[in-house]
């Protein structure tokens, strides 16, 4: 139990609430008198509808900084008078109303009430809720943190702040960032605010943008879990100031993002684990191998979630079903001999041959450039694989450190019943190969791929290499010409696109992989399959009604 001695604590404010009609009538009010004149009162809960401990202050220094954090629109309600400290637990915490009560038991037991008056709008939650708590005590005019950052995100001036406004971190800026945006979609991967908020990408942010500084807000717990998708919504809407353009419910998602070191993945209790046991990854060199795993299914089996955990340095882990209608596979198959490791480069630095001829038997399953993967399918979609069927596992570390250090990978294959699946999955794969990139220029490579059938598209992800600057996806010609699908601007941690409802695309309709680069080398870069190559892909999924 605290006591506020001039000291508030800093807790989220998703428990403050709409505003509403009075106190409920099974509380008393002491004298019956409402102090009219107790607005200058900040009041923190932990969360919606948790109870927990408050503090609270009238007068002293704290009164005018603490304020600030409430919000335009907030205000507080007390039964009697607020001219002391006190304690305060939860007592009632509604749509309507958030109601607080003293801890003492007596005839006069104190109730207190926040209020919300301001504009229901979601810029007006997303600032008097998540960044007049979180963020307005450092970023008000005059601090430091203001200062350094030039950004001011009092209530007042947040919006015009935010808007279409480059970041005064130099890292940031070179890197063609802006706070936020008002192009949708493509604003996401723009935002710096997004980087720095976004905590559940925090070894992305930590490992690729050391330059980027701190993750926000500095000092507290990250945003939660549904904070973090409010503004996310927000910002695909465009980031209006005005207008209702995300889910308030998803406010009440408490969950708070913590990394877990790495470790084995729990079996699926119904479907398929592959591992890929421990290896070395030499130092100043690129490790990329294939390894066969059969799956030992003696009937087909329908995959509707993969999980994938891999230790720290991956550039990318890959599976591969293998495709039979290839030419000359029956000769080829040989070569896909169960649980031996097939490296791509040999110890001299050049590829292997025999390795580079497997892979053009390959279909793509399943894949991702984060150390920790996660997808499940919409319900009642599932992708079958065949009976007896194996899985070409495909992983690439890059070591730039003068010592090794190892690698692994965990994969579960998640199925369900044949009679629970109503639609089957088909896989996305493409790829270009045609890339010529001139030296020291920025080049933009386009390539067109028409749908032969209706294609319900519920996920989408790219994979690139290092001169990558925009990886772009657009529908071409028709009415829908220039519509944006799917865009990245991080090669190495492109975002893994879940759409639902799905995104439709017409049978004739043409999909346009649009990818610039910017060869900042002396020589010409071509397609190939190290980091220093190009490369230029579009992996998904889809189904047919």
């Amino acid at each position: 139990m605290f006591r506020a001695v001039g000291f508030l604590c800093v807790f989220s404010v998703i428990g403050l609430l709409w505003a509403g009609p009075g106190h409920g009538e099974d509380h008393s009010h002491g004298d019956g008198e409402h102090d009219k004149g107790g607005l200058d009162f900040i009041l923190k809960p932990k969360g919606f509808g948790q109870s927990g401990q408050f503090q609270f202050s009238v007068k002293g220094p704290a009164v005018n900084y603490f304020t600030k954090f409430l919000g335009e629109g907030f205000h507080v309600e007390s039964s009697v008078d607020l001219m002391h400290w006190d304690e305060v637990s939860l007592l009632k915490s509604t749509e309507q109303e958030t109601v607080f009560q003293d801890e003492v038991e007596s005839l006069n037991s104190r109730f207190y009430r926040v209020r919300y008056d301001g504009e229901p709008s979601t810029w007006g939650i997303i600032r008097d809720r998540i960044i007049g708590p979180n963020c307005a005590g450092c970023h008000s005019a005059g601090t430091a943190f203001a200062k350094q950052s030039k950004l001011v995100l009092t209530s007042d001036v947040a919006y015009e702040q935010l808007i279409n406004r480059k970041p005064a971190n130099n890292f940031a800026l070179e890197d063609g960032l802006e706070l936020v945006g008002t192009k949708g979609l493509a604003s996401v991967g723009k935002s710096f605010l997004w980087e720095k908020i976004n905590a559940a990408e925090q070894q992305h942010f930590y490992d690729d943008h050391p330059g980027y500084g701190s993750l926000m807000p500095l000092g507290m717990d990250p945003l939660t879990d549904g904070e973090l998708k409010f503004i996310l919504h927000w910002i695909l809407e465009g980031a209006p100031k005005l207008g209702v353009v995300a889910n308030l419910d998803n406010l009440s998602n408490l969950n708070r993002y913590s990394p877990p070191p790495f470790k084995a993945l729990t079996k699926p209790e119904n479907g398929i684990q592959l591992h890929v046991e421990p290896f070395d990854v030499p130092p100043d060199f690129e490790r990329e191998f294939f390894i066969y795993k059969k799956l030992n299914n003696k009937t087909p089996v329908y995959v509707n979630r993969v999980q994938i955990e891999m230790r720290p340095g991956s550039h990318h882990f890959i599976g591969y079903l293998l495709d039979s209608s290839q030419p000359l596979f029956s000769l080829a198959k040989r070569l896909f001999v169960p649980n031996r490791i097939r490296d791509l480069h040999l110890p001299n630095g050049d590829d292997d041959p025999l390795v580079l001829a497997s892979m053009a038997f390959h279909d793509f399953f399943a894949g991702t450039q984060t150390p920790r993967y996660d997808y499940e399918f919409p319900k009642g979609v599932a992708l079958r694989l065949p009976a007896n069927t194996g899985i070409d596992l495909n992983t690439h570390y890059v070591n730039r450190s003068e010592e090794s250090f190892q690698g692994e990978v965990f994969m579960n294959l998640h199925t369900i019943e044949k009679e629970d699946v109503e639609y089957e999955a088909k896989i996305i794969n493409m790829n270009n190969t045609d890339i010529e990139l001139p030296p020291n220029e920025v080049t933009t490579v386009i390539s067109d791929f028409r749908a032969s059938e209706k294609m319900n598209i519920f996920q989408l992800f790219s994979h690139s290499h290092e001169k990558t600057i925009e990886f772009r996806v657009e529908i071409a010609g028709g009415k829908r010409d220039g519509e944006l699908l799917y865009i990245s601007y991080d090669w190495e941690h492109p975002p893994v696109m879940k759409f639902d409802p799905p995104l439709v695309v017409g049978r004739g309709e043409t999909i346009r992989l649009k990818t610039t680069y910017d060869n900042w080398t002396d020589e010409t870069v071509n397609f190939g399959l190290r980091s220093t190559d190009e490369m230029m892909i579009l992996f998904g999924a889809y189904y047919v009604d």
